[in-house]
């Protein structure tokens, strides 16, 4: 069964958003990246109706609005509200699938910006979170996206970006897996009587976890006394991709941080031994965002 372009809303997902309502767009132009194959930016005029018909222009038929959250992308405050939609595409993935491909679609003052959300490691997702909220301290709001994309091995794969108005452009302002999985600074030394301390790097902050009980990893990482096997391979304790990637204004100093997440194992996925809790924070000086706290939360 096809789906609308404008009515239908992504059934079974729960999302949730900051300062959401649901309104009609505003008048403006198109600025555009073409879907998938095509980077090139470019316009279409504006009409009212530009919802239902300027998306089947770019070629982007019978999708899905996933979401729609308010919010202030350009400098100056607009005097009508201005919203972010995710557009889903379920379309080549079948009838009943619940993966999806899917569009960002951002409203300015002047203009309507269009983002596929496609990238070189993920070309679709299962499910997402938007929120809206200023994360840089510009006064601007920025659109923090998680979305699911991998259901398998540990507690499933995670990709969390934020997305930046900038003349006109929506630019990545934040990605979880650029290169590799960001790093949150978290490592850990075995020690004899079945001790593992976590570490972290970036804060300073340790736990020392006792597995003495359970005598886990008895002969993998310990001997039968309890004693750290020397010549056993150990590189470091695994961190998955963000499971939780909320914004939280941590220090109430009236700009969102980022409440990370993440699945830890030691020697598999399956052996999950805690979760690695970090506060990331934008840097304004460096442009980068950093650890600025971090806590080990054993299983």
């Amino acid at each position: 069964m096809k789906k609308s372009i404008i009515i239908l809303l992504v059934l079974g997902l729960l999302f949730i958003s900051v300062g959401c309502e649901k309104q009609k767009g505003s008048n403006s132009s198109i600025v555009a990246e073409k879907p998938h194959h095509n980077s090139t930016t470019y316009k279409l005029n504006y009409n009212h109706d530009w919802l239902e018909n300027d998306l089947t222009e770019l070629g982007l038929k019978d999708l899905t609005i996933g979401e729609r959250v308010r919010g202030c992308f350009t400098a100056q405050r607009p005097t009508s509200s201005r919203y972010v939609y995710l557009f889903n595409d379920y379309q080549k993935y079948g009838e009943n699938s619940i993966y999806h491909d899917s569009y960002l679609v951002i409203e300015t003052d002047s203009k309507i910006l269009l983002r596929d959300l496609a990238n070189d490691n993920y070309s679709g997702s299962y499910g997402e979170e938007i929120y809206v909220c200023d994360v840089d301290d510009d006064g601007i709001d920025e659109v923090v996206l998680q979305q699911t994309v991998g259901m398998t091995g540990g507690a499933g794969q995670y990709l969390s970006r934020i997305f930046k108005v900038v003349d006109d452009e929506i630019i990545q302002l934040f990605n979880s897996s650029s290169i590799c999985l960001y790093n949150t600074g978290f490592s850990c030394v075995l020690k004899d009587d079945y001790k593992m301390e976590v570490q972290n790097i970036f804060t300073g902050y340790s736990i020392t976890l006792d597995m003495i009980g359970t005598k886990k990893y008895s002969g993998i990482y310990f001997d039968e006394a309890g004693k750290v096997i020397s010549n056993v391979h150990f590189e470091n304790i695994m961190c998955d991709s963000f499971m939780e990637f909320i914004p939280k204004d941590v220090d109430n100093d009236g700009t969102f941080e980022m409440a990370c997440l993440q699945y830890v194992s030691l020697y598999g996925h399956s052996d999950g031994i805690g979760y690695a809790k970090s506060i990331l924070k934008f840097n304004k000086n460096t442009k980068m965002f950093e650890v600025v706290g971090s806590e080990f939360i054993p299983m």
